[in-house]
């Protein structure tokens, strides 16, 4: 009985690490690809307006404390629409505004290429102070944000690239011994 136990372990081990292995070579195979197709999703890429109404509200977020840097365009009351690096806003992710939701947002312009979107346009009113407030980025600048975030990702991919062939040469090592791993 203790061996039949022991047995399933194992197996359901290995599962475990076979499955790891290939969502690590998957996600490595995906993002290489969206690598490669940076250009073309550039080139690809959609603007989508936003206007507030009395209906529904957007806010925009930001946070640049470590480790989750970013700033988001929020649906009041129902999670963020679009997520993106405060690296490419230093003027809208500010301390005081640190995970605040009193910039109610007027009208914005979001670009989004692949799985990146980027702020074009934004007017919103600070809800403490009054105050109006409205920055816009051109293309090219857009173009720059999303060029150092594709760079980024190269760096991402290149970690899970070494822990999937990690993953791969332990999954390699267990196929090849596979009966005596299931008796130890």
């Amino acid at each position: 009985m203790h061996q039949s136990v022991k047995t399933i372990f194992r197996l359901c081990f290995a599962v475990v690490i076979f499955l790891i292995t290939l969502s690590l070579c998957l996600t490595c195979f995906a993002k290489l690809q969206d690598i490669m197709q940076a250009e073309q999703s550039f080139q690809q890429g959609q603007s989508l307006r936003l206007n507030s109404s009395p209906n529904q509200q957007y806010i925009l977020v930001s946070n640049n404390q470590k480790p989750d840097q970013a700033i988001f365009v929020l649906i009041a009351g129902n999670g963020y629409i679009a997520k993106s690096s405060c690296e490419h806003y230093p003027n809208l992710c500010l301390d005081e505004d640190n995970q605040s939701h009193s910039r109610q947002i007027m009208q914005i312009q979001l670009f989004k290429a692949g799985q990146f979107s980027y702020i074009e346009q934004v007017s919103y009113r600070d809800s403490r102070s009054g105050q109006f407030a409205e920055f816009t980025y051109d293309k090219n600048q857009i173009q720059q944000f999303y060029q150092q975030d594709i760079t980024s990702l190269k760096y991402i991919v290149f970690a899970i690239a070494l822990f999937a062939l990690s993953a791969l040469l332990v999954s390699f090592k267990l196929i090849k011994n596979f009966r005596q791993f299931l008796n130890k």
